[in-house]
């Protein structure tokens, strides 16, 4: 297998101990001890300056993160999703059974699904915070093996655990594609991420 920026140079080649691609001795750089790329030298440069072993810390991938998203959502989603059927249909059958004026049905769904959004965010933020805050990993981060950790490798206060997700949720109930954005980049990092001070990474503990 030739070097992945130099395909003509079939060896001697190193792996990067970040991305597992080979590269030729003009690619790679030593650091820690370890052996990186040019696109992965930025953030192992960034785990050694915070103080955290470069080779401990391997950040998750956006689509590890979605499907863990993914996977809690219908954790939540499925007894919530009852109950909500269960109340939808209740007003439903007093509206045809003519117990409840029909002007009031329109009300009485607006109502309901304002509740629903207000009801699911705070649901959202019970669960992720006290998953978080009680080892780093939600259900679905755990199928996943991934674990929220400080930039130090360490695990979450209770603080940091709540206002993550409070601001993952507030976030999100504008505009979810903005904070996930800058999860595409090299750094991987959503905003919610930025601004509770957290990094997803790949855990096997």
């Amino acid at each position: 297998m030739p070097c992945k920026n130099h395909p003509s140079v079939e060896g001697p080649l190193w792996q990067c101990s970040r991305c597992g691609n080979p590269f030729c001795v003009d690619c790679i750089v030593q650091i820690g001890g370890q052996t990186y790329c040019a696109d992965c030298k930025a953030e192992a440069m960034r785990d050694l300056r915070s103080g955290v072993p470069v080779h401990q810390l391997e950040l998750a991938s956006i689509g590890q993160r979605f499907v863990a998203l993914f996977l809690d959502g219908i954790i939540l989603g499925l007894p919530i999703g009852l109950v909500i059927a269960a109340i939808v249909f209740g007003v439903m059958a007093s509206a045809s059974s003519g117990e409840t004026p029909e002007e009031l049905i329109g009300g009485v769904i607006v109502a309901v699904q304002f509740g629903v959004t207000f009801l699911m965010m705070g649901i959202w933020i019970l669960y992720e915070g006290t998953m978080l805050s009680r080892g780093g990993q939600t259900l679905g981060k755990k199928i996943m093996k991934l674990k929220v950790v400080t930039p130090e490798g360490n695990d979450l206060t209770r603080g940091q655990a709540y206002g993550r997700a409070a601001i993952r949720q507030l976030i999100s109930l504008f505009c979810a594609i903005i904070d996930y954005a800058p999860a595409f980049g090299q750094d991987r990092t959503c905003i919610h991420d930025m601004a509770a001070k957290t990094r997803v990474v790949t855990w096997n503990g």
